[in-house]
């Protein structure tokens, strides 16, 4: 069985012995000043820390500010153990964050039950931080899972769309490091905002999954009013998102992902489907997420179309740029093309 260490600030031994017989199943340590108290609680674990405020030469309020600033030291639980007289040191003590404060004058079992009570009320924070614990790894496993569903959804209906999510999920990443590297957006590309929308990027073409085969296959040219129907797969695939993972995702999470499926299709000149947003109104994960979905179409085979070159995609991204593409994307995306070339040919082989 596990020892359990309990570390006590006290220079009369008998104090010691006298709560070694109450607090059964426990070690006790026992310290005499602030030099020992913070060697010896940095080096062993202990469920709690009992400092006696009339040990001689001890300056209590500075040995809790010690444990306190000590990473190693600040999670361990500490009891006073006071006179009840110097009310200053009492009300401190409590505003640093020890876990009682107890009256020396107090039978030896009441001093003891409160001890008890403090470990007790702290193993079960830690059973509930780790019940908690658990259940956000299940919860971001079921979220993976949904991602990943829907995106075995769409390649279900054209293999060819498959793997352009897994491309362009790629492509996204080496932009936002890009994006960073330039100093570019750094208010926005926090480290959270990185990974929801490399997690999101998979689902901006969610949408397609309510777009007819007729239409979706088509060998040739879409007639006016199908690529009308083809166009309504952005604002349904955000409107999914947003019913399907409402209440499970993050709300970062969650907005990303609403705002890559409705908004990947603007364009930075107001031209683009379905709000005809403009410029920096086009939220910036969106922007991000248009230059890679549009270089992988150009690159890949479709049914409607042959691939064309790497250089001839990137002389239509750099042409596109202030027209449809964010100029500042653009200028990383050029810089980064043997990235982007190799994450297409290397992590997932495209047709060329």
């Amino acid at each position: 069985m596990l020892q359990r260490n309990i570390l006590i600030v006290d220079d009369d031994k008998n104090n010691v012995l006298v709560l070694g017989d109450f607090l059964k199943g426990f070690r006790l340590l026992e310290v005499s000043n602030v030099r020992e108290t913070m060697q010896t609680a940095a080096l062993s674990p202990f469920e709690l820390i009992i400092i006696n405020m009339q040990t001689k030469g001890l300056d209590t309020i500075h040995l809790i500010e010690s444990l306190k600033r000590l990473p190693l030291t600040s999670s361990i639980p500490v009891v006073v153990l006071g006179n009840g007289v110097n009310t200053y040191v009492e009300d401190r003590a409590f505003e640093l964050g020890v876990d009682d404060y107890i009256n020396l004058k107090s039978s030896i079992s009441t001093i003891s039950s409160r001890i008890l009570r403090v470990i007790d009320y702290q193993r079960c924070l830690k059973e509930i931080a780790l019940k908690d614990e658990i259940a956000e790894d299940k919860i971001e496993r079921m979220q993976k899972q949904i991602i990943e569903s829907f995106a075995s959804i769409i390649e279900g209906r054209d293999s060819s769309t498959g793997a352009h999510i897994k491309r362009t999920a790629a492509y996204v990443e080496i932009v936002i490091r890009g994006l960073i590297e330039a100093g570019d957006y750094l208010d926005e590309l926090t480290d959270d905002f990185c990974e929801s929308c490399v997690a999101a990027a998979p689902l901006h073409d969610i949408g397609k999954i309510t777009v007819s085969d007729v239409i979706l296959c088509k060998p040739g040219k879409l007639t006016v009013d199908e690529f009308m129907i083809m166009q309504t797969h952005a604002r349904i695939g955000g409107k999914m998102i947003a019913e399907t993972l409402s209440g499970m995702e993050s709300s970062l999470m969650l907005s990303t992902a609403v705002d890559m499926a409705t908004y990947h299709h603007e364009k930075w000149n107001g031209t683009g489907y379905p709000f005809n947003l403009v410029r920096e109104d086009i939220p910036l994960c969106a922007r991000i997420m248009a230059i890679a979905d549009v270089f992988d179409a150009l690159v890949s085979k479709r049914c409607y179309k042959e691939p064309i070159s790497y250089e001839q995609a990137f002389d239509i991204i750099r042409d596109e740029s202030g027209r449809h593409f964010d100029p500042k994307i653009v200028e990383v995306f050029m810089k980064l093309k043997d990235e982007v070339v190799k994450a297409s040919d290397c992590l997932y082989p495209s047709e060329n």
